[in-house]
């Protein structure tokens, strides 16, 4: 239960954001919040940004709306809830991997010729004989690095997972408008942890005057990076927790950064001779839901500021109606006289002490009359009449409510569905709405943070054959996608690996790869060479490289064949010599020279 003084901290607050957004008059409320007023003043003074919207405020409006947290956890949810998984930037399987490793070695070639790199005689079009070096280099170096990946995102976060981490930055930056990660380094300075940073507690400090060189990698081809210059002006970072101020600077600043000052050292052993206790500020990333006039960023949910607090005010009215109930159930009406001089006090001590609360809810009031003095004989009427139809029946304000909830859907773009009503829906209804919000508000999200992890991420870490890349929902049916796939893969339209892959999209893993060639080929075609006799239908196409090796092999079997021959040919006559029964005639010569055409020599 809310204490009383929690509901009034709460109303200051929303008060003052009410003045703040339609006043345009920041109001600061010192009495209240006295933690608040110092973590201003520690943020005032590090020279702080100051936010357009207070964020602890923010957090709080969340919290007492009845409206926002469906719409934020739905966000989390859909768009950071599902997982990931990586894709290969070249699938060494494929029968276009050595034309892609091909197209590489020339676009890294060109590369280095624009940048004076290239060694002298070293052309442009790689041979057969490096293009099949390279594809062997490459593939094993992308296995290492697929489990470097995955070992690196197993444990990413110290208590929580990677997807945890996620739904928590997605909560972040649907009610704040900012979410923040701290990138921790290792001792060889590669990234090792990723650090969960309340948003509420950062703050952004102006960009530097001085603009710093900062080395970025660039791709020259799909799975080789390049290293370029480049000179932008940084942001730095200040957490404030209590009174103790923390500085950090933006992912990817070389610069040596004071943990406690923020002031900027030309190297850690200056740092360390200002002060010996002193460390150098990590890496911060930021997220922001875009906004034109700060560098902050504004929740999408803003404009319906004045709905939320309407919801949240006739939530009160209603609530407060168990506790304030002041029109009685039933009155008991005594006419034929007049009212004592006793009887309004006691009526109105009735009505403040006896008829509020839930303990009270069926109490009477019971109103008396004096019948003396009365033209009637002093005789007085007493009536029990109901008073249910002056009673409030239901809540007030539910159309208003409805409207409210409405409008905090409408800026999140979701339908009421997955803001959990569940009524005036049917199948088609519910699949048409949900597929809307995935193309339209899902998908786009999920994208853009998939682009950040690639940019950034995956880019700082030198990750060169893989992308990252979120994992959408199952909302198709099973068991409709099924019998499409196997039809469509039946009659000739999708081979046996085209199917796999769609399968692979509809229920969210990665299947084993069949090397097989009849994977790669309709079914039909299949069916077909195996009823005739044929074992492979297509031709296929043998480089050079693999031409040596194949004439070894025809050559070696041709050499077996012919011994085997000789020897089957020597075990017959043997046999046949050995159970024959042979007869010997004898021929005088002349007769046997005459019977083959031989002319026999003189005597």
């Amino acid at each position: 239960m809310t204490t009383p003084d929690a509901v009034y901290d709460a109303e200051q607050r929303l008060q003052t954001i009410l003045k703040a957004v339609v006043v345009g008059a920041r109001v600061q409320d010192p009495a209240s919040r006295p933690a608040g007023e110092d973590t201003t003043s520690a943020f005032t003074s590090a020279g702080a940004l100051l936010p357009p919207y207070d964020p602890e405020t923010l957090c709080l409006l969340v919290e007492h709306s009845n409206s926002l947290r469906q719409n934020v956890d739905a966000y989390a949810t859909n768009i950071d809830g599902n997982g990931y998984r990586f894709d290969a930037v070249i699938d060494f399987d494929a029968e276009d991997a050595r034309s892609k490793v091909a197209d590489t070695m020339t676009l890294e070639r060109l590369a280095a010729r624009d940048a004076g790199t290239l060694p002298d005689g070293v052309g442009l079009t790689p041979s057969a004989e490096e293009i099949s070096a390279r594809f062997a280099e490459l593939r094993q170096l992308a296995r290492v690095e697929r489990a470097r990946l995955e070992s690196f995102f197993d444990f990413a976060c110290f208590d929580h997972s990677f997807v945890d981490l996620r739904r928590r930055t997605r909560q972040d930056l649907e009610v704040t408008g900012n979410a923040f990660w701290e990138m921790l380094r290792d001792g060889k300075g590669d990234l090792a942890r990723l650090v969960y940073v309340p948003s509420y507690t950062v703050r952004l400090l102006p960009l530097d005057r001085e603009a710093v060189e900062v080395r970025e990698r660039v791709r020259v081809s799909p799975v080789s990076f390049d290293t370029v210059s480049a000179r932008r002006r940084m942001r730095r970072y200040v957490q404030v927790q209590g009174t103790e101020c923390v500085y950090f600077k933006s992912f990817g600043d070389p610069r040596v950064v004071s943990r406690s000052t923020g002031r900027v050292f030309p190297d850690i052993a200056a740092l360390k001779a200002a002060k010996p206790d002193d460390g150098p500020a990590t890496e911060l990333l930021h997220f922001a839901i875009h906004s034109p006039r700060s560098p902050y960023g504004v929740p999408r949910w803003v404009g319906t500021l004045l709905s939320v607090l309407g919801s949240r005010q006739m939530e009160e009215v209603n609530y407060l109606y168990f506790e304030n109930k002041s029109v009685p159930p039933m009155a008991l009406l005594v006419s034929g006289g007049r009212l004592s001089e006793a009887s309004v006090p006691r009526i109105e001590r009735f009505i403040e002490e006896n008829l509020k609360g839930k303990a009270n809810f069926h109490k009477i009031l019971i109103l008396e009359a004096d019948g003396a003095g009365t033209g009637d004989g002093g005789r007085a009427k007493i009536e029990l009449r109901p008073l249910t139809d002056a009673q409030q029946q239901d809540a007030l304000f539910q159309v208003y409510d409805e409207r409210n909830i409405d409008k905090v859907g409408s800026a999140f773009r979701l339908p009421r569905l997955l803001r959990g009503e569940s009524k005036d829906f049917n199948r088609a209804t519910a699949e048409s709405a949900l597929r809307f919000a995935e193309d339209q508000v899902f998908q786009p999200e999920r994208d853009e943070f998939d682009f950040l992890m690639n940019r950034k991420l995956l880019a700082d870490m030198g990750v060169r054959f893989w992308r990252f890349r979120s994992q959408t929902p199952v909302t198709r049916d099973p068991e409709r996608m099924t019998e499409m796939v196997e039809r469509l893969v039946r009659v000739g339209v999708l081979t046996p690996e085209e199917g796999r892959l769609l399968a692979g999209d509809i229920f969210n893993r990665e299947f084993r790869k069949i090397g097989d060639d009849w994977t790669k080929r309709p079914i039909t075609l299949t069916l077909a060479g195996i009823q005739t006799g044929v074992e492979d239908l297509k031709p296929k196409t043998v480089g050079a490289e693999s031409l040596l090796p194949s004439a070894k092999q025809l050559l070696a079997l041709r050499e077996d064949l012919r011994a085997e021959e000789e020897r089957l040919a020597a075990g017959r006559l043997d046999l046949a010599r050995r159970y024959q029964d042979v007869e010997h005639v004898k021929v005088p010569r002349d007769e046997f020279a005459r019977w083959f055409g031989e002319v026999p020599d003189a005597p």
